[in-house]
Parts: C-alpha cells; structure tokens; sequence
C-alpha cells in the first residue's frame, strides 16, 4: 500500500504535469497571425536569394500551387534543390504551428508552398491529397487514369498514354475507333453534344473545342487549390487541418465535380439560357446554384479592361474571355457547392458579403517566374475592383457603414440605384478583412461566410466573428484603404 504522504506527493506532480502541458498548449494556441506571418517574413528572408522565391506584393497575397498533372513545372537545379530543401523543411514545421493555433488557411498555404519547394515532400503531398504511383505524386483522379493508362495533356485531357501520336496528328478516338479532328467536331456542335471533360474537381462541358474545355479545366483547377488555400477553413475545420498535419487522416476527396459549361460564342449562351434569365444577354457569365451549373462563353470583348500597369491574363485559347467573369462566377459555385448552403443564402441580410467574396477574387492574377513556375497574386492595390473602393471611400468620402450595409439582403443591394458602388465597396471589405491586420481577421471572415452560407446568420455575425463593433470595422476598413492608396 502506497503511503498517504506518496499518494498527495504524486498528485502535486501530476497536477504539476498537467499545467505545464496545458500551459504549452496554450502559448501555442496563442500564437497571433500577426507571430506567425512575421515568422514566416524571416524565414522568407533567410532564404529568399538561395530559392528564387518572388516578392510579397505590398499589399494583397503571393500564393503558389502545387505541381501536378495539371500545372507540371520545369525542374531544378541541385543546388537550388539543395537550399529549396532545407527552406521547406522549416515551412513545414511553421506549417504546422499555425494548424496547431487553429489558422487552417495559413497552414494548407504554407504546406503548398513547401511543395513548390519540395515536390517530394512526401507529408506535404499527402496533406494536400497526393497519392504516390510509379515515382510520381497524382492527384486522386490522375492515379485512376494511371491504372487505366491514360495521362492528361494540356490540349487533349485525358488520353491514351501510347495516343499521343495520332492526336497530334489530328485524329480523335471515338470508342474503338480512330475519325478525324473535323469529323470530331461536327459530332459536338451543340452544347448538348459537347465535349465532357473531367478532371479532379470539375467537369466542363463545351461545344466551342476539345482544346478549349482541357485549357478552361487546368485554370479551374488552378484556381481551385488557391481557393482552398485562402478559405480552407470553410471546407475544412479546424480540427480536421490539425488531424491532416498530425497524420491521423486523409484529405477527404470531392465525388461529384463542380459543373461548367462553356458555350461557343455570345449567340448560344443566350439562346441555352434566356428561359432560366430573361437578361441573360447583359451577363458575361452566369452561376445558378439551383441547377449546379456555372455557364460561360467564347468570341468578343467582355468590357472587363485590365486595371493600369497589370499585364493581360486573358485565356490563350480563348482570347475573349476574362479572368475576372471566370473567376467570380466560378468561386460563387465553390462556395455555395463544397458545403450544404441555406435555401436562400442572403436573401434578408449579409448579401454583400457572397458578392464581395467573389468579386474579391477579380483580383486574382496568374505569374509566372523567373524559371518558369506558376504563382497567383490576389487582393493587390491595383488589381479588381479595389481602386474602385479607394476611390469611392477615401476621395469621393462615399461610404455605407457596416451597420447598414449588413441589413441589405440580396434585392436590397440588387435593386439599389448605387449598385455599382456598392459592390466595389463589398469587394474592399473583403480585401480588408482578408489581408488587413497580418490577416487577424481572416479566420474570423471564414467563420463568418460559413454562417451566412448556412443561413444562421444575422445583421451581427460579421461584429459577432471578428469581435469588433462595426463602427470600429468602419474605422480600420477606411485606414486600411488610404494605406493602399499610397
């Protein structure tokens, strides 16, 4: 028998124990956005002159994507490698401190990044959803298509692995049978007849060419990982990135893709359409989230101009179409698609905040680096509608405070004669709570869309997630706007 004064002695140091893994646990937890981005700004710092990274814009985001089947990327030097190894090794584990402090979307960015670094990183790759087969790391998708020997090509999707060959030659297989690229497309002329092509998270359907529909579908899926990466959190808990950086499970994996059709030119997308929208001939691009389908078209000039200084990111095989249609309709079916959303998402209040997410994503431009990497910015000064907003709230001092602005449901912003304005102010707000702060706000936004998509919202949730009276919002949105404007 174990004497009392043994027994009380035990229970000091096991309560000694436990505070102090509790109190670990809770310097971890505290780690701000702000710690972990000035962290991730020194790191950066140490290494930038040895990898080649691009600069940080000076306002908004630098983001990479993985590399894969879809955006495959020259190799590297071994001496880059070398130092590109040692820089993801300490991404990683920054990586996952900020899982460990609950910031979800910092974290999947920062473990992409360490791919970009480290295409072997086999606990990064298996974070994001990689599988390995055959010494190559594939998508889910792609490790099917590899059992059925089919590759995918940037103009063709996906093929036979030994058809290379006749396709560019121009010949397309049509079952077991070989026709030409022009019979081929007289046997897809109308959208119903369309080419399908899938890929891990969409399926385009296009009667405008085969070439096409593979190149709209690489840029779906290049915009999908930076969705994923700013707003994991709304398709991903907190809990469930701390589960993926621990190993305790695996990236779930989507079964039904997001549907995008596109149209071969102005003329059909409005005849396909108009019984659904009457107006449907004042859109450049559409997403009804009653059918699941994004709709989009070819042939010319949208009236979307490029903001001054950015260089064009039009589509290469489809000249006429902007970026910023694309992207804006196509996050509105990322979000209202990844979770189960509301009936009527908006319709009594917050409704700025589904278009102001979505124009946010206007900003959205493609780079590539000095070796030929692929890179995205978002939310800079110059880009999307954000000029707009500084403009409006700082020179014309025109400003709807965040009181009144989140009581608009959706015919209420719709139907207001300063629509315009106010959906440059909706995509300000969005930059703002994005990227303003070190990004303390931007787990708190996530939080905040996740309510509104699920219709608990109310005026309040915006002031509720961030902790902060609106007033107070109103104050930091117009600072945050004149720091752009320098």
């Amino acid at each position: 028998m174990i004497p009392l004064r043994c027994l009380a002695l035990l229970r000091c140091l096991a309560l000694i124990l436990l505070a102090g893994c509790l109190l670990t646990s809770a310097s971890r937890a505290e780690e701000t956005a702000g710690e972990l981005q000035q962290a991730h700004r020194d790191l950066v710092a140490r290494y930038a002159a040895q990898t080649g990274r691009p600069a940080d814009p000076a306002h908004g985001e630098l983001l990479f994507v993985a590399a894969n089947q879809y955006r495959p990327v020259p190799g590297r030097t071994s001496e880059v490698l070398s130092a590109e190894r040692r820089y993801a090794t300490e991404l990683f584990a920054l990586a996952q401190r900020a899982a460990e402090s609950g910031h979800a979307s910092v974290a999947l960015q920062w473990a992409t990044e360490v791919v970009r670094c480290d295409p072997n990183h086999a606990a990064a790759r298996r974070i994001l959803g990689y599988e390995q087969h055959a010494g190559q790391w594939l998508t889910p998708l792609a490790r099917k298509m590899a059992d059925r020997k089919k590759a995918w090509h940037p103009q063709f999707g996906w093929i036979g692995v030994h058809d290379l060959f006749r396709y560019e030659r121009g010949e397309r297989r049509v079952g077991n049978q070989w026709v030409t690229a022009e019979v081929d497309a007289r046997r897809h002329q109308t959208i119903e007849t369309g080419w399908r092509i899938r890929t891990d998270h969409f399926l385009v359907t296009t009667n405008h060419s085969l070439e096409a529909g593979a190149e709209l579908a690489t840029r779906l899926e290049g915009l999908y990982q930076v969705w994923r990466q700013l707003f994991a959190a709304f398709d991903l808990s907190n809990r469930e990135v701390r589960q993926l950086f621990a190993g305790d499970r695996n990236l779930p994996q989507r079964s039904k893709p997001f549907h995008v059709v596109y149209h071969r030119n102005h003329q059909q997308y409005v005849e396909a359409l108009r019984q659904r929208q009457p107006q449907i001939e004042k859109t450049l691009g559409i997403y009804f989230d009653t059918l699941g389908e994004a709709h989009f078209y070819a042939e010319q000039n949208n009236g979307l101009s490029q903001a001054p200084g950015e260089q064009s990111n039009r589509l290469q095989t489809l000249p006429d179409h902007a970026p910023a249609t694309l992207y804006h309709e196509a996050v509105h079916q990322l979000f209202h698609e990844s979770r189960k959303a509301a009936r009527h998402v908006g319709q009594v209040a917050n409704f700025w905040v589904i278009e102001g997410v979505a124009t946010y994503f206007e900003s959205l431009a493609e780079h590539v680096d000095s070796a030929g990497h692929p890179y995205y910015t978002i939310g800079t000064a110059s880009a999307g509608r954000l000029p707009a907003a500084v403009q409006r709230a700082v020179s014309d001092q025109v400003y709807l405070p965040l009181a009144d602005f989140t009581r608009f449901g959706k015919l209420d912003l719709q139907r207001n004669p300063d629509i315009h304005q106010l959906y440059s102010q909706s995509a300000g707000l969005a930059t703002f709570l994005m990227h303003a702060r070190e990004g303390a706000y931007r787990e708190p936004f996530v939080q905040y869309l996740l309510d509104v998509y699920a219709g608990r919202d109310t005026s309040a949730s915006l002031a509720e997630a961030t902790g902060q009276t609106s007033a107070e919002l109103d104050r930091q949105y117009l600072e945050f706007l004149q720091s752009t404007g320098r």
